[in-house]
């Protein structure tokens, strides 16, 4: 795999990886324009990832992320620590603030989170109250996903001095707001916020 240094090669980059497994193994995802229950699960990308989302941003979607994000701390805040946290909000179908009509609003800048996320088998086995059975979800794409996040996570490091690990909309909402510079006083905000460390909290790196 080369190099992929910024999210846009690194999207580029994956779904080309994807393209050829799938073809290769011949595989046919049952994922469709309008199938969403993906978009109710609690996703984690990088800063890095996040700043490239946001020239993509319009007035609307900017808007449910400034009502959502502080929502959506305020759940960190509560179940950081919570091993069943992710499964519960699932369970609760609060859909990303980016998902219109039933379709993505930024599907060519979504992250590899959920580029990575496919199945072959019935897409009503995604849904919160199914609880897709083993092997639903295709392991090899999601691998091959996080290797991508992983290299980015090591440019992140290059440019920043250090990494910044969040949740979709809060973190979209917290670069909306003007983060601060420097990973101290990045790490003071997310304290005075209670949403750093736990198992499920803002990671710095």
């Amino acid at each position: 795999m080369g190099e992929a240094t910024t999210p846009e090669a690194a999207w580029k980059a994956l779904d080309q990886d994807l393209a050829d497994y799938l073809e290769k193994k011949g595989l046919k995802p049952s994922c469709r324009a309008g199938c969403f229950a993906c978009c109710f699960g609690w996703v984690t990308l990088s800063r890095l990832e996040a700043e490239a989302l946001l020239p993509h941003l319009t007035p609307a979607q900017k808007a449910r992320l400034l009502e959502e994000g502080p929502r959506r701390l305020a759940l960190l805040r509560q179940g950081k620590d919570d091993p069943l946290f992710p499964s519960r909000f699932f369970q609760g179908r609060t859909p990303c603030p980016l998902l219109e009509g039933g379709l993505c609003g930024v599907y060519p800048q979504r992250p590899l989170a959920c580029r990575g996320l496919l199945t072959a088998g019935d897409p009503a086995l995604c849904l919160p109250e199914a609880r897709a059975p083993k092997g639903h979800f295709l392991p090899v794409p999601w691998r091959m996903a996080r290797l991508r996040m992983e290299a980015l996570w090591e440019e992140e490091k290059k440019r920043y001095g250090f990494l910044l690990l969040g949740e979709l909309a809060s973190l979209l909402y917290l670069l909306l707001q003007g983060l601060p510079e420097g990973r101290e006083a990045v790490e003071a905000t997310l304290e005075a916020l209670g949403v750093l460390g736990g198992r499920w909290g803002y990671q710095l790196g």
